[in-house]
């Protein structure tokens, strides 16, 4: 064959063949990349917020508004990051006005209080439950139900193999098993939203007194991801009120990325 008739040929079996598909990422690449923060260097961060919470009490449910200074920084190269809120300005409902300061503390923990999947990933078996157009639907069951269960099932030889224990906690981790494996302690599973580059959209934390979670849109500053709109839901003790159930819908603005003045 002439070189001209190889190229022909190899040009053809292209066209036939069509583009290459990528292939999704396996669950061991997804994990690596939500454990490792690509923007290890220090740097700090500045915005403005406004936050609705949606506080739940024994006597009844009440609306506070809250705005203020956000700041978020990490101190050292590699450090874990911090957050910060200052809120300025309080709406209190007239009949707690006495327990503003109990509010305040309240509205600020649950800003400042970020549930990460990384945190969550050396106890629980996760698998990929779906691909939704480069983002990935994660679940988890807590490793010591899923060894519960492979030795109830008579699997305790294969208690090491990681396959076999994402094939379980996948099958518990269904709506109808999932009420079978209500522990107490720490979350029994879990649901999260991460993307390619392992950045967290979603995250659900099911315990058995129920479940919090929190949904984050993100905005770019200089190349690197940060708040932009959280939606969380989260449960407190606030002083003189007892356990509070929150719903936060926090907007950040004015984004300032290592500024020495706002």
């Amino acid at each position: 064959m002439t070189t001209g008739a190889c190229r022909r040929a190899v040009v053809a079996v292209l066209v036939l063949a069509g583009p290459a598909l990528a292939q999704p990422l396996t669950v061991d690449v997804l994990l690596a990349r939500v454990a490792v923060d690509p923007h290890p260097q220090p740097y700090t961060l500045t915005a403005d917020f406004t936050a609705t919470v949606v506080l739940f009490l024994s006597t009844g449910r009440v609306t506070v508004r809250a705005q203020g200074t956000y700041l978020e920084a990490r101190p050292a190269s590699g450090a874990p990051r911090e957050r910060r809120a200052t809120v300025h300005q309080l709406d209190v409902p007239f009949l707690l006005r006495p327990f503003t300061p109990a509010i305040r503390k309240a509205v600020v923990d649950l800003i400042e209080t970020e549930q990460r999947l990384a945190d969550f990933l050396p106890t629980q078996d996760i698998f990929v439950l779906e691909e939704r157009a480069g983002r990935y639907v994660l679940g988890g069951v807590r490793r010591d139900i899923v060894t519960e269960a492979m030795q109830r099932y008579g699997q305790g030889a294969s208690v090491n193999d990681p396959a076999t224990r994402r094939a379980l906690a996948r099958w518990l981790h269904t709506p109808a098993r999932r009420a079978t494996i209500v522990r107490p302690g720490p979350p029994y599973a879990l649901t999260a939203t991460v993307d390619d580059a392992g950045l967290v959209h979603q995250l659900v934390l099911y315990y058995d007194w129920g479940q919090v979670g929190s949904r984050i849109a993100f905005v770019l500053v200089d190349g690197r991801p940060f708040w932009r709109e959280v939606q969380s839901e989260s449960s407190t003790e606030v002083a003189g009120l007892g356990r509070v159930d929150g719903h936060l819908v926090l907007v950040l603005s004015r984004h300032c990325l290592n500024c020495t003045t706002r």
